[in-house]
């Protein structure tokens, strides 16, 4: 299992919906938070078994919710771009270098 590192980015998009869902009714947010936290877990220990996209970066679907989670494999760490929801501009994330730098050289293909 490599260890897993969500952005800064990825972390607001996730406490940003679980506020949303929260709102629009009580634990739908938690719901959200786990709905969420069990690919990231899953990326950690399977990080190829999701769908490649561009550039290194893979994706990985959200069941419940409208959202993709997009993230890079390195070496010895899975790095979580962004938890994305599918209504926004897609790709528009994707201009943001990797803000704990490139660790190990190159993404493992």
């Amino acid at each position: 299992m490599k260890a897993v590192r969500l952005s800064k980015y990825a972390i607001l998009e996730i406490e940003r919906g679980v506020k949303h869902y929260n709102d629009a009714r009580p634990g739908l947010g938690d719901e959200f938070r786990d709905e969420v936290e069990s690919p990231i877990d899953l990326i950690g220990k399977q990080p190829k078994a999701f769908t490649p996209y561009r550039r290194e970066y893979r994706k990985c679907v959200v069941r419940r919710f409208p959202y993709s989670i997009f993230y890079l494999e390195y070496d010895d760490h899975v790095w979580i771009a962004i938890v994305y929801h599918s209504s926004r501009k897609p790709d528009a994330w994707m201009s943001r270098p990797p803000e704990n730098g490139d660790p190990n050289g190159q993404p493992t293909a």
